[in-house]
């Protein structure tokens, strides 16, 4: 008689003789050949019953195997591997996962500490309250102590790690179940981030100050500015960290504290622990780009802002945004923000200065296919990014309603409200941008490196492409005589 396993196998048909010959190396690795006679036996069980999970899928074959490397990857964990055999619906649930993306499926093998929510499906699909997930990850590290008292540095870092791995995977499983839309997802991997940086803050802080005798730290007088995608609460779930610190502080030795302060978060962020890292931080956008100081006093930044700022750094600043950190010193980059987006500009040479910095992009990111990178090819998001830009610092010192950091479809709306564009063409290609992301975010679960697509049969993306190229085109004339387009 045939065992479970092999009629689990000699199930997939015409795909059966393959499988078995995937099993039969998973059987003889080392690790399943070094793990214990207990652990042994689970996979004995676990295994036809993971292959029947995968059968269920829309893709089976490829459900199996990304099942086996997830099995693989536990072999030595025993309490994972009872949980995988103990709970069918979970296993279900992860099949489901591991046939819908290769993207989800390669999160969930490399950080199984994310399979014990998928217990608890409802809590795992119900909304994140950042404010609660706060309140509790702070008690946790809190609770961090060496013998001697003092924070277990290594372990608030793994633990800060390990809570953003969770509140990521539930916002990756309810974005497979289609509750979260792309624009909803961006919100809230955002949020997470700027919760773990006002979280770093506090938790650096103190390393920094250090003061004597007994004495309570002073106020850390330190903002986080958030630029590019998290500036712009468009943060996917591999995105790095654009970001730049502001401080306002009288102490005599400010810019030596608040540069190493600057240095401790960065390394927070960033250090690759047992538990991974956090997020690759980019510190290139602060004033004078990797020769300039780690943390700018709020004076200096609005200095160089209004007087030594190339026009892309204004066009960067549109979707700069006060994420964690002092309030006052928030307030007073919003104020310079402000500021620096409401100053008149000569609008002709504005867009000398936008078309250069678009063809440095280009030639930044060659395209030799035939395919339409949905990003940078002409009509894609840049060229989005770029008119918005433009209006914003052409136009804010008229309509200071368009310095709100809104996101782009917003931004597009109001620059028809005010009479700078058509509203049918503002329209169509806020609707362009909505489907770019959203195409992009799919390549992304699907594993894809690069974000093109051949366009013979996407009328959609078709139509989108000519939609944006036409308000490229509209908006980038030539003409001095530029009151509205």
């Amino acid at each position: 008689a045939l065992s479970p396993l092999e009629i689990s196998i000699a199930s997939f048909g015409e795909d059966a003789g393959t499988l078995s010959k995937r099993v039969e190396t998973f059987l003889e690795g080392n690790r399943i050949r070094a793990a214990s006679a207990s652990s042994k036996a689970r996979i004995d069980t676990l295994l036809p019953i993971a292959l029947d999970a995968a059968r269920q899928t829309g893709q089976p074959m490829t459900a199996a195997l990304r099942m086996l490397d997830l099995i693989e990857q536990v072999t030595q964990r025993s309490a994972y591997l009872a949980l995988l055999a103990e709970y069918p619906e979970t296993l279900a649930r992860i099949a489901r996962m591991m046939a819908a993306s290769p993207w989800a499926a390669q999160y969930l093998i490399q950080n199984p500490l994310v399979l014990d929510s998928l217990i608890a499906w409802h809590t795992l699909m119900t909304p994140i309250n950042y404010e609660q997930a706060s309140a509790s990850m702070r008690a946790d590290l809190d609770a961090c102590l060496l013998p001697d008292g003092t924070p277990d540095v290594e372990q608030q870092m793994n633990l800060m790690r390990d809570t953003q791995r969770q509140l990521s995977f539930q916002l990756l499983a309810q974005d497979l179940e289609g509750i979260l839309s792309v624009e909803s997802l961006a919100d809230q991997l955002s949020a997470l981030a700027d919760m773990l940086l006002n979280e770093t803050l506090t938790r650096v802080w103190p390393l920094v100050c250090k003061p004597n005798g007994g004495q309570r730290c002073p106020p850390c007088r330190l903002a986080i500015i958030a630029y590019g995608r998290l500036g712009g609460k468009e943060l996917g779930y591999s995105s790095d960290l654009d970001l730049v610190f502001l401080y306002d502080d009288p102490r005599e030795d400010a810019e030596e504290v608040y540069a190493k302060l600057a240095r401790r978060i960065t390394s927070w962020l960033s250090t690759m622990t047992s538990s991974g890292r956090l997020y690759e931080v980019d510190l290139r956008l602060r004033p004078d780009g990797d020769a300039g100081l780690l943390a700018v006093s709020v004076d200096a930044f609005r200095k160089y802002q209004l007087e030594h700022a190339w026009p892309w750094e204004h066009q960067a600043l549109t979707r700069a945004r006060f994420a964690a950190g002092d309030a006052a010193v928030g307030e007073a980059f919003e104020a310079i923000r402000r500021e620096v987006l409401t100053a008149q500009r000569d609008p002709v040479a504005l867009i000398a200065e936008v078309r250069k910095m678009r063809e440095k992009m280009t030639a930044g990111h060659p395209n030799p296919s035939n395919d339409f990178d949905l990003k940078h090819d002409a009509g894609g998001m840049v060229d989005i990014e770029f008119i918005v830009q433009f209006l914003v610092l052409a136009y804010s010192h008229q309509h200071p309603q368009l310095i709100g950091n809104l996101g782009n479809i917003a931004l597009l709306r109001i620059a028809a409200e005010v009479g700078l564009i058509e509203t049918d063409i503002a329209k169509a290609v806020g609707d362009a941008y909505r489907l770019l992301r959203a195409r992009q975010h799919r390549l992304r679960l699907d594993g894809a490196e690069k974000t093109r697509i051949h366009l013979s049969n996407e009328s959609d993306l078709l139509v989108a492409r000519d939609n944006v190229s036409l308000l490229w085109k509209r908006v980038f004339k030539t003409t001095s005589n530029i009151e509205l387009i």
